[in-house]
This record gives C-alpha cells, sequence and structure tokens, in this order.
C-alpha cells in the first residue's frame, strides 16, 4: 500500500504529507508531523471550541445572528450567507453547520467573534494540539495566514470524536452529526465507488457515512502557497478509519473537482479505501505486523 502511494508522490513536487489508522492503530503515515496552512481545516477546531461552550452552557444554539452590511468581506462570500440578503436571522447553530458543511467564511468570522479566538486557541492547547492554531479570522485584505496544523493532529482531532473523547460523549456526538452532513469533500470522495458514495448509508452502500471537513487556498501571488487538504472519518460495514491529507506548494489554479491536489489526494486515499475494504476494516492484515 505505501509503495503504491509514494509512486504518485514521487511523481510532484508538491509538499505532501498525510495520516490515517484503523481501530486497532495500524497506521499509515508520511510527512505527518509536518506543518501545514490549516486554510478551512481550522474551522473544525471552532465548531469543536462551539459545542464545548454549547455544553458549559456559556452560549446557545438557539441564539440568533443577524447578517448585517458588516460581515460581508470581499473574496469571502463562496458559502450560502454571502449570497443572502441582509437583515436575514439564523440560528448560531445554522452558522456552525454552514460554516462546515458550504465552508462558509462569514460565518466562521462570525464564531470566532462569538467564541473568542482565545478561548478556541486555549481549547486547542488544553486538548493536547500542540502544533495546531488559529492565527486570524478570515480576512484576505489584511491577513495572507489562517492557521496551522499537522495531518497527525488533524487526524488525531477525528479519532478524539469518534471514540467520544472530544470533551466529553455529548460534546462528541453533536460534532459528528454536523460533519456528516459535509457537502465539500471532493478529495475523500473522488476515488470511490460512485454508486457507494450517492447510496451511502443505505444497504446499498459499503459506506456508512463520511464525517469530514477539507480547506483550500487558491492565489497567484507568492503570500501564500496553493493548495488542497481534508481529512475525517470514513465510516463502512467493516468499520471505521481516520484518514488526513495535506497538499501544498499546488501548480494548478482551478478551485474545482479536477484540481490536480485534489486529484492527487483522492489516489491517496483510493489506495487507503480499497486495502481498507480488502482487509475487511484493517489497513493490513495482521500477520503482516509480525
Amino acid at each position: 500500500m505505501y509503495e503504491k502511494i509514494m509512486t504518485f508522490i514521487q511523481q510532484t513536487d508538491y509538499d505532501i504529507g498525510f495520516y490515517a489508522c484503523d481501530k486497532i492503530d495500524n497506521e499509515i503515515k508520511y510527512n505527518e508531523n509536518l506543518l501545514f496552512e490549516s486554510a478551512s481545516c481550522i474551522k473544525l477546531f471552532i465548531l469543536i471550541e462551539y459545542f464545548k461552550q454549547v455544553y458549559e452552557q456559556k452560549i446557545n444554539t438557539s441564539d440568533i445572528f443577524t447578517y448585517t452590511k458588516e460581515d460581508y468581506i470581499p473574496g469571502l462570500d463562496t458559502g450560502i450567507i454571502g449570497k443572502l440578503s441582509y437583515g436575514i436571522k439564523l440560528t448560531s447553530l445554522d452558522y456552525a453547520t454552514l460554516m462546515i458543511i458550504y465552508s462558509d467564511n462569514i460565518a466562521t468570522n462570525k464564531l470566532i467573534t462569538y467564541l473568542g479566538i482565545e478561548n478556541i486557541n486555549q481549547t486547542i492547547q488544553e486538548l493536547g494540539f500542540s502544533n495546531t492554531v488559529l492565527l486570524h479570522e478570515l480576512n484576505l485584505i489584511k491577513y495572507f495566514k489562517f492557521g496551522q496544523t499537522t495531518p497527525y493532529e488533524y487526524a488525531k482531532a477525528y479519532q478524539m470524536i469518534l471514540n467520544g473523547k472530544m470533551i466529553n460523549e455529548e460534546v462528541s456526538k453533536n460534532i459528528l452529526e454536523v460533519l456528516k452532513k459535509q457537502e465539500k469533500n471532493d478529495m475523500l470522495t473522488k476515488g470511490l465507488p460512485v454508486l457507494d458514495v450517492l447510496l451511502k448509508g443505505t444497504d446499498d452502500s459499503i459506506i456508512k457515512y463520511i464525517a469530514s471537513k477539507s480547506g483550500s487556498i487558491v492565489w497567484e501571488g507568492k503570500e501564500m502557497k496553493n493548495l488542497r487538504n481534508d481529512g475525517g472519518i470514513i465510516s463502512t460495514k467493516y468499520g471505521n478509519y481516520i484518514i488526513s491529507i495535506f497538499i501544498s506548494n499546488l501548480d494548478d489554479l482551478q478551485f474545482n473537482y479536477d484540481n490536480a491536489g485534489i486529484e492527487l489526494g483522492s489516489q491517496i486515499h483510493k489506495i487507503i479505501f480499497d486495502e481498507f475494504i480488502k482487509n475487511k476494516g484493517l489497513l493490513k492484515k495482521e500477520n503482516d505486523e509480525k
């Protein structure tokens, strides 16, 4: 499996890191501790803080946010809220959901202000993610960095969620239910059997669910590297595994399904998925460890 993946990696000059593990902690990894710009993957940690504060009764899922003209920043309207009318009112849970499943940047900035960037980063550190940080609100006029993490830490966050250990079982469950609604997961789904993806969650698919959050940057200048990141939980009829793939320094500016980073990431993931299914729930056979 590793050799197959390396044949794809060695054909590029991209910065690449990935980490995957199964239920008994069989691992496959490469540059898993390398620091990457997180892009929108940092939104997972904002979601964690959101449900943590809900659990602590500091905030409420029914709190109302009003979308105003002041919330709009050029380049941030790639989600849903920026396409709606000023004055529309949605709950904080709506904003948190849109931040994840459509990677809504206006929702993200609203939540950063609502939760407090210091609180978000304090929780990240308390959870043991020493290489992960939210640096700024998302504003391409002011900042050329959003956050940073590693493939290993990003994957470990999903492992904690899956095991009910992200703060506690209640918080983990709430986070997982939002992540399952993800609409932007091309890197993780492109290489998988089409019908299994389309019919996931039914008796006709080997996939039960995919709970994930991707990130991307498209930029022509030297201030930022183009990148595609993704990671999450892949739940199948044979069990679950965790995957994170980070690909930076891309030379492809396409902001679509055919981007070279998405293509490479999907090839890596397909190899891992096929191995997991072939071994009925393991990333390698038990006798391979001897």
